[in-house]
């Protein structure tokens, strides 16, 4: 025995300095030595504990762990790479260990070698980490290019819901999931950028499960190189499902903000209103990023220096109408920590009276709010976006129905002239027209599919500079026919370089709609006159589109002309959908419009575009 005891004290500087939580004990659990690591590990200071019992120094340890000691004293070794420890306070407390017994030369032992790491922190946070991605449901994945051998993690089969054992066999598999089309043909593309340009991507798409469900997913990837070939493309895969509806999305951004905050940790303070002493616990500090053993500054000092300075003067005020009753007591505000990271905090306040002292204080709590702020942002963006894009499908479907409508009609009447005429010269001429007609309609084409593939809801962002003069005449041309039908007449009076920035398609379908509405609700008892004129007014182009029609009674019509369904004559082909439409598309682009008519006179429209 004085021979091992004297073996380790020989090596106690080794054992000192080993990177590892090591410490050896006697055949009766007494500390002969350990590493610095061991302390640190168990958080034990810098006290020796060498010559003290175990269980005396790692109180915390389970009285049961004994047993293990009591094996390995008779040569058993011992190993576990992780154990649950439920304390009698309720603790958790986890243990990794390897405890091999010391033998002397006779195979007698005499001791124990003992690693033993407290691994608690560690597994709180793989349960953590294992808890956010069941709650996000997000996997991963990865695609070995030199092998062509695919892995995904477990949470990826779940959200294809295929079973845990597979995986896909070819490279091509990896696509076999996304729903045949535009789908699949985005992850391809995407792919074959990142393994020849080493392009990441993010991408919302659809997949096929197993069950043969359609889900909507998001799934980002980018690209390994070594040595300038990219031998891995690698991401995430994540169940986006529910927050493409947007009642599910606000559902369940609801209940988990629900289940956070009820789960969430509050601070409380407390405020002297006559000294301004102020208490703040230890939660109530971590909200704030105030370190109590630094202290330099009173506390109420530092909440105000915290406080955004552009929401200072709003909660002094918000807090002196809750201190007169005048406001519910709570308060939402930000607060700047010193990284210049920007929390959002609620502190919910009550005034108290010491009725022996008169001594008034605020008590309070704070909570931190910023991932439901988050959350609530992401949801008003989200509608905005859908309302922006719902009037945008609106007025492409109405474009397409009525301007191209308006095309076909014109095309249609011109092929029938053409069939009809004998005459070399008004054949000659028809061509013309039509060749017109063909040129207009192409390019409303042209404008339509520019409609089609912009993707920016910011409107602004898809108008450029049009001429005027063009734009009109190039409307004129479509309905020609329709002019020669009517016997009508244009005098278009507009400086020819007269630029006015709009949205292509939008200016052609105005203009059309107003054209046709002329010649559609022109007068019996006389030929169609339409004039057009424009000056400038200010910052504002003002164009003036007039006829000579049927006329609108704006006494009986006045207040419902630009609504929806509204019509104001007893045409068959009346469906009171394109001045609303009209009226819409020159509000999107920063115009206005208005009107003036009289019955068996005429209509003018006024039409304002920013210049």
């Amino acid at each position: 025995m004085n021979s091992f005891l004297k073996e380790l004290k020989i090596n106690s500087g080794f054992i000192k300095d080993t990177p590892v939580p090591i410490a050896t004990l006697d055949e009766n659990l007494i500390f002969l030595s350990h590493s610095n690591l061991f302390s640190e590990n168990h958080q034990l200071g810098t006290s020796d504990i060498n010559g003290s019992y175990f269980f005396d120094v790692l109180q915390d340890v389970p009285a049961n762990f004994k047993g293990i000691f009591d094996n390995c004293l008779q040569g058993i070794p011992s190993q576990n790479d992780g154990k649950k420890f439920i304390l009698n306070d309720g603790k958790v407390l986890w243990l990794k260990w390897k405890i091999n017994p010391w033998k002397k030369d006779n195979d007698t032992v005499v001791g124990l070698v003992l690693i033993l790491e407290n691994i608690t922190e560690k597994k709180v946070i793989d349960e953590l980490t294992r808890e956010a991605q069941e709650v996000s449901r997000t996997g991963g994945w990865q695609v070995n290019l030199l092998t062509k051998k695919t892995l995904w993690t477990p949470m990826v089969n779940s959200i294809h819901e295929m079973p845990l054992t597979y995986t896909p066999q070819t490279f091509e598999d990896n696509f076999i999931h996304f729903k045949e089309g535009e789908h699949r043909n985005r992850i391809i593309n995407a792919a074959e950028r990142a393994i020849e340009l080493g392009t990441p991507w993010d991408e919302e798409v659809i997949v096929t499960t197993g069950t043969g469900q359609q889900i909507w997913v998001r799934t980002k990837g980018r690209a390994e190189f070594i040595n300038g070939e990219c031998v891995r493309i690698y991401g995430i895969c994540q169940d986006i499902d529910i927050y493409k509806n947007a009642q599910l999305e606000y559902r369940k951004s609801t209940e988990l903000l629900r289940n956070a905050i009820t789960a969430s940790q509050v601070g409380t303070w407390e405020y002297n209103i006559a000294n301004g002493e102020t208490v703040w616990d230890d939660m109530n500090c971590q909200l704030y990023g105030v370190d109590k053993k630094k202290l330099t500054n009173s506390l109420y000092r530092i909440w105000k220096n915290r406080l955004h300075p552009e929401d200072l003067e709003r909660v002094i005020k918000e807090a002196t109408l809750v201190y007169n009753g005048k406001k519910k007591g709570s308060v939402e505000y930000r607060i700047i920590l010193d990284d210049g990271t920007i929390r959002f905090l609620k502190s919910t306040v009550t005034f108290v009276s010491d009725v022996k002292s008169t001594t008034q204080k605020a008590i309070g709590i704070t909570q931190d709010v910023t991932v439901e702020k988050i959350a609530e942002k992401q949801l008003k963006e989200f509608a905005q976006i859908t309302t922006e894009q719902n009037n945008s499908l609106t007025n492409f479907a109405h474009m397409v129905s009525h301007d191209l409508r308006s095309h076909a009609t014109n095309l249609s009447v011109l092929t029938s002239f053409l069939e009809d005429e004998k005459d070399e010269n008004e054949k000659k001429q028809i061509l013309t027209m039509l060749k017109n007609a063909t040129e207009s309609l192409n390019s409303t084409v042209f404008n339509l599919n520019e409609v089609v593939l912009a993707t920016d809801t910011n409107l602004s962002n898809k108008m450029v500079g049009i001429n005027l003069l063009d734009a009109i005449y190039s409307v004129q041309n479509n309905i020609s026919v329709l002019l020669l039908d009517k016997k009508g007449q244009c005098i278009i009076d507009v400086d020819p370089e007269q630029v006015i920035k709009v949205v292509p398609a939008y200016l052609d379908s105005i203009l059309l709609n107003l054209f046709t509405n002329s010649l559609k609700y022109s007068s019996a008892s006389r030929n169609p006159v339409i004039k057009i004129t424009t000056q400038q007014e200010n910052s504002e182009l003002v164009v003036t589109f007039s006829d000579n029609g049927k006329g609108i009674d704006i006494e009986k019509f006045g207040g419902s002309i630009f609504g929806m369904n509204k019509t104001f004559h007893r045409n068959k082909d009346a469906r009171g959908v394109g001045l609303y439409i009209t009226k819409n598309q020159i509000n999107a682009m920063g115009g206005s419009i208005s009107v003036e008519s009289k019955v068996n006179v005429g209509t003018t429209f006024i039409l304002r575009f920013k210049i």
